[in-house]
Protein backbone atom coordinates (compact mmCIF):
# COMPACT_ATOMS: atom_id res chain seq x y z
CA UNK A 1 0.00 0.00 0.00
CA UNK A 2 1.54 3.51 -0.71
CA UNK A 3 2.60 5.52 2.03
CA UNK A 4 0.79 9.15 2.87
CA UNK A 5 3.75 11.09 1.17
CA UNK A 6 3.37 8.89 -2.52
CA UNK A 7 -0.16 9.79 -2.36
CA UNK A 8 0.48 13.87 -1.89
CA UNK A 9 3.00 13.05 -4.36
CA UNK A 10 0.59 11.81 -6.95
CA UNK A 11 -2.30 14.16 -6.66
CA UNK A 12 -0.15 17.30 -6.80
CA UNK A 13 1.35 15.83 -9.88
CA UNK A 14 -2.38 15.25 -11.20
CA UNK A 15 -3.36 19.09 -10.21
CA UNK A 16 -0.67 20.69 -12.01
CA UNK A 17 -1.25 18.08 -15.11
CA UNK A 18 -4.55 19.43 -14.83
CA UNK A 19 -3.83 22.98 -14.91
CA UNK A 20 -1.22 22.24 -18.14
CA UNK A 21 -4.60 20.88 -19.54
CA UNK A 22 -7.01 23.97 -18.83
CA UNK A 23 -3.92 26.08 -20.04
CA UNK A 24 -3.42 24.12 -23.35
CA UNK A 25 -7.45 24.26 -23.68
CA UNK A 26 -7.24 28.11 -23.48
CA UNK A 27 -4.71 28.89 -26.09
CA UNK A 28 -7.29 26.19 -28.35
CA UNK A 29 -10.26 28.06 -27.53
CA UNK A 30 -8.57 31.08 -28.13
CA UNK A 31 -7.12 29.90 -32.19
CA UNK A 32 -10.14 28.59 -32.81
CA UNK A 33 -11.95 31.66 -32.25
CA UNK A 34 -9.19 33.33 -34.42
CA UNK A 35 -9.26 31.01 -36.95
CA UNK A 36 -13.54 31.96 -37.16
CA UNK A 37 -12.92 35.39 -36.73
CA UNK A 38 -10.82 35.10 -40.14
CA UNK A 39 -13.46 32.66 -41.86
CA UNK A 40 -16.13 35.05 -41.31
CA UNK A 41 -13.81 38.05 -42.29
CA UNK A 42 -13.57 35.87 -45.89
CA UNK A 43 -17.17 35.74 -46.37
CA UNK A 44 -17.58 38.67 -48.49
CA UNK A 45 -14.70 37.72 -50.77
CA UNK A 46 -15.87 33.78 -51.71
CA UNK A 47 -19.30 35.62 -52.42
CA UNK A 48 -17.46 37.89 -54.74
CA UNK A 49 -15.53 34.36 -56.18
CA UNK A 50 -18.94 32.95 -56.54
CA UNK A 51 -20.18 35.86 -58.54
CA UNK A 52 -17.38 36.18 -60.71
CA UNK A 53 -17.42 32.57 -61.38
CA UNK A 54 -21.37 32.18 -62.14
CA UNK A 55 -20.60 35.57 -63.94
CA UNK A 56 -17.66 33.82 -66.68
CA UNK A 57 -19.67 30.37 -66.75
CA UNK A 58 -22.58 32.52 -68.61
CA UNK A 59 -20.12 34.47 -70.83
CA UNK A 60 -20.28 33.22 -74.73
CA UNK A 61 -17.45 30.72 -74.71
CA UNK A 62 -17.22 31.68 -78.80
CA UNK A 63 -15.40 34.75 -77.95
CA UNK A 64 -11.27 34.36 -77.63
CA UNK A 65 -9.82 37.21 -76.02
CA UNK A 66 -5.73 37.87 -76.98
CA UNK A 67 -5.03 36.83 -73.41
CA UNK A 68 -6.20 33.35 -73.82
CA UNK A 69 -5.48 32.50 -77.25
CA UNK A 70 -2.11 30.14 -77.56
CA UNK A 71 1.44 32.04 -78.11
CA UNK A 72 4.88 31.06 -77.87
CA UNK A 73 6.31 31.44 -74.07
CA UNK A 74 9.16 33.88 -73.63
CA UNK A 75 9.10 34.69 -69.63
CA UNK A 76 7.26 33.17 -66.76
CA UNK A 77 6.49 34.56 -63.25
CA UNK A 78 5.79 32.47 -60.02
CA UNK A 79 4.60 33.66 -57.55
CA UNK A 80 6.00 31.77 -54.02
CA UNK A 81 3.95 31.76 -50.69
CA UNK A 82 6.55 30.58 -48.53
CA UNK A 83 6.72 31.01 -44.29
CA UNK A 84 8.74 33.78 -42.49
CA UNK A 85 10.09 31.12 -39.89
CA UNK A 86 10.60 27.57 -40.44
CA UNK A 87 8.34 25.74 -37.97
CA UNK A 88 6.49 23.91 -40.49
CA UNK A 89 7.74 20.30 -41.00
CA UNK A 90 8.38 20.25 -44.55
CA UNK A 91 6.02 22.81 -45.75
CA UNK A 92 8.90 25.05 -47.50
CA UNK A 93 11.20 22.26 -48.44
CA UNK A 94 8.56 20.77 -50.01
CA UNK A 95 7.30 23.62 -52.45
CA UNK A 96 11.25 24.54 -53.16
CA UNK A 97 11.53 21.17 -54.65
CA UNK A 98 8.38 21.78 -56.81
CA UNK A 99 9.42 24.82 -57.83
CA UNK A 100 12.86 24.31 -58.92
CA UNK A 101 11.46 21.25 -61.00
CA UNK A 102 9.12 23.89 -62.89
CA UNK A 103 11.91 26.37 -62.92
CA UNK A 104 14.36 23.80 -64.75
CA UNK A 105 11.38 22.51 -67.06
CA UNK A 106 11.42 26.09 -68.18
CA UNK A 107 14.75 26.94 -68.43
CA UNK A 108 15.07 24.30 -70.84
CA UNK A 109 12.37 25.93 -72.84
CA UNK A 110 14.66 29.03 -72.46
CA UNK A 111 11.57 31.13 -71.05
CA UNK A 112 12.83 34.04 -68.87
CA UNK A 113 11.79 33.28 -65.28
CA UNK A 114 11.26 36.01 -62.93
CA UNK A 115 9.92 35.23 -58.96
CA UNK A 116 7.78 37.14 -56.69
CA UNK A 117 8.51 35.79 -53.15
CA UNK A 118 6.08 36.32 -50.05
CA UNK A 119 7.65 34.85 -47.17
CA UNK A 120 11.03 35.36 -46.04
CA UNK A 121 12.26 31.09 -46.18
CA UNK A 122 11.49 31.83 -50.07
CA UNK A 123 13.08 35.29 -50.46
CA UNK A 124 16.37 33.44 -48.59
CA UNK A 125 16.50 30.41 -50.83
CA UNK A 126 15.49 31.26 -53.78
CA UNK A 127 18.50 34.38 -53.34
CA UNK A 128 20.76 31.69 -52.68
CA UNK A 129 20.18 29.84 -55.85
CA UNK A 130 20.45 32.95 -57.78
CA UNK A 131 16.82 33.30 -59.00
CA UNK A 132 15.61 36.20 -60.83
CA UNK A 133 13.65 37.60 -57.62
CA UNK A 134 11.45 41.00 -58.93
CA UNK A 135 10.29 41.27 -55.69
CA UNK A 136 9.63 40.12 -52.37
CA UNK A 137 7.87 40.47 -49.26
CA UNK A 138 8.90 39.32 -45.70
CA UNK A 139 7.62 39.75 -42.28
CA UNK A 140 4.06 40.43 -42.88
CA UNK A 141 2.68 38.64 -40.09
CA UNK A 142 -0.77 36.46 -39.57
CA UNK A 143 -2.71 39.60 -40.97
CA UNK A 144 -1.01 41.19 -43.85
CA UNK A 145 -2.12 44.38 -45.02
CA UNK A 146 -2.21 45.85 -48.44
CA UNK A 147 -0.15 48.74 -47.61
CA UNK A 148 2.21 46.15 -46.61
CA UNK A 149 2.80 44.63 -49.95
CA UNK A 150 2.08 48.04 -52.15
CA UNK A 151 5.42 49.25 -53.51
CA UNK A 152 7.79 46.38 -53.20
CA UNK A 153 8.37 45.84 -56.46
CA UNK A 154 12.11 46.35 -57.84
Amino acid sequence: MAGGKEIRTKIKSIQNTQKITKAMEMVAASKMRRAQERMHQARPYAQKMRNVIAHVSQANLEYKHSFTLERPVKRVGFIIVSSDRGLCGGLNINLFRDVVNALSEWQSQSAEIDLTTIGSKGFQFFNRVGANIVSEATRLGDTPHLDDLIGRSR
